[in-house]
């Protein structure tokens, strides 16, 4: 999955504290005029509202974008192993091994993509796939390009794929310390900071694992200036 660089940001944080100033949004001085953004702390959290003036908002081009539910379809990328070809029969099976986690999140329903030479091929699974041991998985009329032992590339259905939580991209902020945010309206240019897990990226898309509610505004543009006015960095 792609991730911004922890570091980057950093610069990116520093850089906006020191243009907070032209842009209106560090914290003005006691007895200065109207605030361009004023950060609420919230009870019993470490997340704090900020709200803008219509100003200021301009000022950083604000943009936000709706939560939204997308049909997705998430693979976990593996390495297939050609098992040997039992009594010279026309019928290819590539071995999948996994890791007891791992295979727990795979949909044994679904057939496997297996690519050869460049070619997606379908291939549907051989056997029980509850039986012990590696998964097996049927590529008919590959044969000839395939011999026993041969590594292949192998994406495999994961359980959960289906309606998911999407929100652009340019909404996702990584945070210094490790948390994933997105910022939410929660009302009239007032945005609170909210946890996300992204389980892929597809795109300009982020697909979450957990999220707000589908229909939730989220800040597209203008994110990393609402970070920085959280938690206070100030241009000099």
């Amino acid at each position: 999955m792609p991730r911004r660089n922890v570091t980057a940001l950093l610069l990116l944080l520093v850089a906006v504290g020191l243009t907070a100033g032209a842009c209106g949004y560090s914290a003005p001085a006691e007895g200065e005029g109207d605030e361009p953004a004023k950060v609420e702390p919230i009870e019993d959290s470490d997340i704090s509202k900020v709200v803008l003036t219509e100003d200021a908002a301009k000022r950083i081009g604000l943009e936000t974008s709706q939560v939204t539910t997308q049909s997705v379809e998430e693979g976990l990328p593996v390495t297939g192993l050609v098992a040997p070809n039992p009594a010279g029969s026309g019928t290819v099976v590539v071995q999948v091994s996994l890791p007891a986690a791992e295979r727990a999140k795979v949909d044994l329903s679904q057939p496997a993509q297996v690519t050869v030479a460049g070619d997606a091929l379908v291939a549907p699974m051989a056997g029980d796939p509850s039986a012990a041991g590696p998964l097996a998985y049927e590529l008919d009329g590959a044969g000839s390009s395939v011999h026993a032992g041969q590594r292949l590339r192998v994406e495999l259905q994961l359980t959960g794929a289906g309606e998911q939580l999407t929100i652009p991209y340019s909404a996702v902020i990584y945070g210094v310390e490790g948390g994933v945010w997105t910022y939410t309206s929660v009302g009239p240019l007032t945005f609170v900071r909210a946890p996300i897990t992204v389980a892929s990226v597809q795109g300009d898309t982020a697909v979450l694992r957990k999220g707000p509610p589908a229909g939730t505004e989220v800040v597209t543009v203008g994110g990393e200036e609402l970070l920085g006015t959280e938690f206070a960095i100030e241009g000099e």
